[in-house]
């Protein structure tokens, strides 16, 4: 299978995205998703203003007062380097690290409910499913190319995909912490993340073989449910561990 077509495959769950799965085509995919991903996330990152973060984290501090303005460009400067290789991390890190994470809890799932997935097989599915996120990169770094510069707020907001557009801004607060969690909680209501989940689905039919009535909303639903554990919740327990965060 070419590997344009295989590209493309979400854009086809009812032909092109059963020939990947049955080609195991989850290379190219992987690839494209970290590379994209780390991309997106370096472009963004390199049009945020961290002034604001910095500025508050020296004062809480009890620093700012005592920098020179050329010292405090350098940290202005750090901040923002900083935050440029924490984006290409997750893109080159993280991604993976996801994708296997996923594969292993779907083939799991597949134990669990007597579906015949083989690892592979889910490596594959969720490989896949992972292209509309990279698709979302794309058009992450088309609209942050033609910023000059973006507040944090304004960065979440860029590409208004989801049911919500960017939690509060300002200096940490419970209620404050609390309407975040709910802005991520709404927040799963994004394009990228439903379209992954239908892809998921039907690739997880398409695996196994079963009918796609029953695994495509159940597995859509399995995929959702781990992006709410890892978008809501993950970052909840570190809140409540760290107190809150903005």
């Amino acid at each position: 299978m070419g590997t344009l077509k295989t590209l493309t495959a979400p854009f086809d769950p009812l032909q092109a995205l059963p020939a990947a799965v049955a080609a195991r085509a989850w290379v190219a995919p992987l690839l494209v998703t970290m590379a994209l991903t780390a991309l997106g996330s370096a472009a963004l990152e390199s049009r945020v203003d961290p002034s604001s973060a910095v500025y508050a984290k020296l004062e809480a501090a009890g620093e700012l007062s005592k920098l020179t303005d050329r010292e405090l460009s350098e940290q202005l400067d750090l901040a923002r380097r900083i935050g440029i290789v924490g984006g290409v991390a997750k893109g080159l890190f993280g991604v993976p690290l996801v994708a296997l994470l996923s594969a292993l809890g779907a083939w799991l799932f597949g134990r669990l409910v007597t579906l015949r997935l083989r690892f592979v097989e889910a490596v594959t599915v969720v490989s896949l499913a992972l292209l509309p996120t990279a698709y979302g990169s794309g058009v992450t770094i088309a609209a942050a190319l033609r910023q000059t510069t973006l507040s944090p707020r304004s960065a979440k907001a860029l590409v208004p995909s989801a049911l919500t557009v960017a939690p509060p801004d300002g200096p940490p607060a419970p209620s404050r912490w609390k309407a975040s969690a709910r802005a991520r909680l709404a927040g799963l209501v994004d394009f990228f993340h439903l379209w992954s989940a239908l892809v998921f689905g039907f690739g997880l039919a398409s695996a196994t073989g079963r009918s796609r009535w029953l695994l495509v909303p159940a597995g859509a639903a399995l995929c959702l449910v781990v992006l709410g554990a890892a978008l809501v919740g993950v970052p909840g327990l570190l809140e409540s561990a760290g107190g809150p965060r903005r």
